[in-house]
């Protein structure tokens, strides 16, 4: 299966589904949101002409022109697809109500020209239920009128006024019922069943008069189980596609309220915050609760690289991720995340103390390659620890829940065992997992955790454990004032510059900028990173994740950018209050460039990326990013502070 990279996501708290800028549904996240897929293709055509007498095109074809966004303030996507050439106008509205999995998409045609039109609408699948390509069942339901596919307790049921003829096929090139070839003549063959490898197509034909228009709906109902999905369908054919366009506008208008509050607070009354991080902060609150599952936890970004064929994949949760996605979302306001999301740590954390480099959903660990001791990515367990002192800190949390104290412990005392006699960490992987040694950015996460845990225990020898790793990184990891990458695998010095020893500033806070010798490295270090790791980009300026950087050639990445723009806010806030306006002006303006930056590697429909290239050339790679999008929301929030004190 190859890579597909989608522009946007829909979704709730139980479903999770991703899609192309041309209409495909390229993935399903059920019956969690990091398994399985359940679709390997999901695309929509149109056929001009009468059936047997026209032509058949793909929407992802030349041309058609295209444009995708969501409907404002909304997750209510939109996608518009124009062909001058035929005369139409096409467009998907794809809505998932609250509540269970159901994809509603009206289908709306309009005629440009001034004589009628004929033509059909289709879409072709291959769906994979559970994940699974073959030993597939499925088959035509007559009431409701509907498509049925299922693999065991996956199944999912397609039907809706979109639905009129259909075929059952059979995958592959040697089959000649493959539905995929029945579409070609613009006339479905209407089989019934097909069992295996299967694939299918829907649709309906109309004829539609000079500057009309025409509207059906497709409905696609996903559950465990055929009876299930069936009832879903039966439910979801009777209500009203506008009243629950309605509900869905007026549910995410509620959820996005508390951040724009939170934004005007930090604004004040006057802000010269700009419009488009307005707009993109506004997406970035609304995209995040799509990646969290029931279970408590988020994704790291909805998976598009199954087969691991160009990376690692990311639809999994790696927790210092987690940390950060929960830090943002406390940031704008909305704590209920951290607390699920702690909850989920506790249930889930390694009898050792430690937290593993990342998990399924479920807390099940995943595929990985960063494995204990020496192999560990030791920040996982640090970043945790220091995500859960934020949490209590901003919550006024007074007793901890049941379990925490002995959890906080455990990683805590993990992280002691794991200190050398120079004041780090022993050998372990890096933050971009290339390297193992001992690194700024992981001592600095463990110095958070042992600040968070002698705050939240109240013992002293967290206070000491931490004292001992500020003064190793700052005895070993400082050249020139500024902090380097740490220790090589043979505890020699690494003076490569890394941005992600931009951890030491914000978010871990080793070096305290209220500390004169603290805030010279910590400004050394901006300088440092600027030199080195900042290039231009289409206009703006990014940083590269470190010197010599290979990966995807070294472009530069979101987060790598993001955390700058942060850093360099908060060195900011401390000049300003020395009086150091000038210098805060400076930083704040490379703080903006920073932010406004990124937005050129979004993906259409506004959302953030890892990367600001893929390893192929393509304009933005892990979209959307839950690190990266609630690193913008704290980077806005941050600026529109700084805005507010000129």
């Amino acid at each position: 299966m190859p890579v597909y990279l989608p522009t946007s996501i829909v979704g709730n708290e139980q479903t999770l589904l991703t899609l192309g800028h041309s209409g495909e549904i390229m993935g399903w996240f059920y019956p969690s949101k990091d398994h399985a897929q359940n679709i390997s293709q999901c695309m929509p055509c149109v056929y001009i002409g009468a059936p047997h007498h026209g032509h058949l095109s793909w929407t992802w074809g030349d041309e058609w022109r295209r444009r995708q966004e969501y409907l404002v303030d909304s997750n209510v996507l939109v996608t518009t697809l124009t062909c001058d050439a035929f005369g139409i106008e096409l467009s998907f509205t794809d809505l998932v109500p609250e509540g269970g999995a159901i994809l509603y998409r009206r289908v709306h045609i309009r005629n440009l020209t001034t004589h009628r039109i004929s033509l059909s609408v289709f879409h072709f699948g291959d769906w994979n239920m559970g994940g699974i390509r073959t030993g597939n069942a499925l088959r035509y339901q007559h009431e409701p009128p509907c498509l049925v596919q299922s693999h065991r307790e996956v199944a999912v049921a397609i039907g809706g006024t979109a639905f009129v003829s259909w075929q059952c096929g059979k995958a592959g090139q040697e089959w000649g019922n493959n539905a995929r070839y029945d579409l070609d003549d613009g006339a479905l063959s209407r089989q019934d069943l097909e069992i295996g490898d299967v694939n299918w197509a829907f649709g309906y034909e109309t004829d539609i008069h000079g500057g009309s228009t025409d509207d059906r709906t497709a409905i696609f109902s996903m559950a465990a189980g055929c009876d299930a999905a069936i009832a879903g369908l039966k439910t979801a054919v009777v209500e009203n596609f506008e009243e629950l366009l309605a509900q869905r506008l007026n549910s995410d208008a509620a959820w996005l309220a508390t951040g724009l509050e939170t934004l005007q607070e930090r604004a004040g009354p006057s802000t010269s915050l700009p419009d488009h991080l307005v707009d993109a902060y506004r997406r970035s609150l609304l995209c995040l609760p799509l990646l969290c599952g029931e279970e408590g936890a988020a994704v790291a970004a909805p998976e598009f690289d199954h087969e691991f064929i160009s990376c690692g994949g990311y639809g999994y949760m790696w927790p210092r991720d987690g940390g950060e996605y929960v830090s943002g979302l406390i940031d704008a306001g909305y704590p209920e995340f951290a607390t699920r999301f702690f909850e989920w740590c506790a249930r889930h954390q390694d009898p050792s103390g430690l937290w593993h480099q990342r998990y399924f959903l479920n807390g099940e660990p995943g595929p990985n390659w960063c494995l204990p001791p020496d192999m560990l990515q030791i920040d996982q367990v640090g970043a945790v620890l220091w995500a859960y002192g934020k949490h209590a800190q901003t919550s006024a949390m007074t007793d901890l829940p049941d379990g925490h104290c002995d959890m906080i412990r455990g990683a805590a005392d993990y992280l002691i065992s794991r200190l050398t006699p120079k004041g780090v960490h022993a050998n372990a992987f890096d933050t971009w997992e290339s390297f193992i040694g001992s690194f700024t950015y992981s001592n600095a996460a463990i110095h958070a955790a042992f600040a968070a845990a002698a705050e939240l225990l109240k013992e002293s020898r967290y206070e000491t454990a931490a004292r001992r790793v500020k003064e190793g990184v700052l005895l070993h990891f400082v050249k020139d004032d500024a902090l380097v990458r740490g220790f090589d695998y043979r505890a020699e010095i690494d003076h490569t510059i890394d941005s992600a020893s931009l951890g030491a500033i914000e978010p871990f806070g080793l070096l305290d900028l209220e500390h004169d010798l603290d805030l010279r490295i910590a400004e050394a270090t901006l300088r440092t990173i600027s030199e080195r790791l900042e290039v231009d980009w289409e206009g703006g300026r990014a940083i590269r994740r470190f010197e010599g950087d290979a990966y995807v050639g070294g472009v530069p990445a979101c987060v790598n950018t993001l955390w700058m723009a942060r850093c360099s806010l908060k060195v900011a806030a401390r000049l300003r209050a020395l009086g150091r306006s000038t210098d805060a002006d400076g930083l704040t303006d490379k703080a903006q460039v920073y932010l406004s930056t990124v937005l050129r590697r979004a993906t259409p429909t506004g959302l953030l990326p890892e990367l600001m290239q893929g390893p192929t050339g393509q304009r933005y790679w892990a979209a959307p990013h839950g690190w990266a999008m609630s690193s913008f929301v704290s980077g806005v929030l941050m600026l529109a502070e700084q805005l507010a004190q000129r």
